[in-house]
């Protein structure tokens, strides 16, 4: 297992006119889930992913894929999966380029 610091920028847009409620009420949410914010920027995330694949692909799969279905519970919670999309920009240390990822309903 090896321990990874993480930044994800992201946006969360409403999927309809009418949802923007839920995309800001999600927007705000996930700035209280655990992870570390930064100060005057919104939607940017820091923390740590533990990585137990041995190749760098393997990695940025499982990176994505824990971040993704952390993001995704979260949105599930709130219950707005059907009305907001989230794209996301995941940088990962020694993964090298960024990881971009969406989750749409």
């Amino acid at each position: 297992m090896t321990k990874h610091h993480f930044q994800l920028a992201y946006t969360i847009n409403p999927r309809h006119e009418g949802d923007e409620d839920e995309a800001a009420s999600a927007r705000l949410h996930l700035r209280k889930i655990g992870w570390d914010t930064v100060e005057h920027i919104e939607t940017t995330l820091l923390g740590v992913v533990h990585l137990y694949h041995a190749t760098t692909a393997d990695r940025i799969d499982e990176a994505e894929k824990q971040i993704r279905d952390r993001i995704h519970e979260e949105l599930k919670s709130l219950r707005v999966l059907s009305r907001v999309r989230f794209h996301g920009c995941l940088m990962v240390d020694g993964l090298g380029q960024a990881i971009r990822f969406s989750i749409l309903p």
